[in-house]
């Protein structure tokens, strides 16, 4: 399964160990421009000229009439083993260096229903373009064809890559 733990910890950013499918993944989590800039900075030296390939997802309260639209609270990039969840909604300015970093054409953000819901909020509330997506869901069912007709994150992590996921389907806050 998973555990995790806090490594460090500042009043700019958590970092947390978690182990997931025998892998440690480093993530760190910040509401500071500073911060983003400093991880999407690291990525792009790392896999400069590379493509590469990004997982992507993002959170907001949801909407429950059609005449809300919540903005988005979070934004979480990984990859490989280093993830980074940006607070969005706290953050105190728009990161450079991630605005690049989302632009930049050899990085392709991945995750299901990416290209309709999670890019376009990005676009439409932060002004953050991602130059070139792919949608997981789409991805599979073009593969595999009559394999699946509406497969979620959860689903596909445990056919393809044979890691089970816990995921409840409700959430509860204090």
């Amino acid at each position: 399964m998973y555990s995790s733990h806090v490594s460090t910890s500042s009043g700019t950013a958590s970092k947390y160990q978690i182990k997931f499918g025998g892998e440690t993944i480093e993530t760190t989590v910040t509401n500071k421009a500073a911060v983003a800039n400093e991880w999407a900075s690291a990525m792009l030296s790392k896999y400069s000229g590379k493509q590469t390939v990004v997982g992507l997802d993002n959170e907001w309260k949801p909407n429950f009439s059609r005449f809300s639209n919540n903005k988005l609270a979070t934004l979480q990039l990984c990859i490989d083993n280093m993830c980074l969840i940006v607070q969005l909604i706290y953050l105190d300015e728009i990161p450079k260096t991630l605005k690049e970093f989302l632009a930049n054409p050899n990085f392709t953000f991945v995750g299901v229903e990416v290209s309709t819901e999670d890019i376009l909020k990005l676009k439409n509330e932060y002004g953050l373009v991602c130059a070139s997506k792919a949608d997981i869901r789409d991805v599979a069912k073009n593969k595999w064809p009559g394999r699946y007709s509406r497969p979620g994150l959860k689903d596909l992590a445990y056919d393809i890559c044979n890691l089970y996921m816990l995921k409840p389907k409700t959430c509860f806050h204090e």
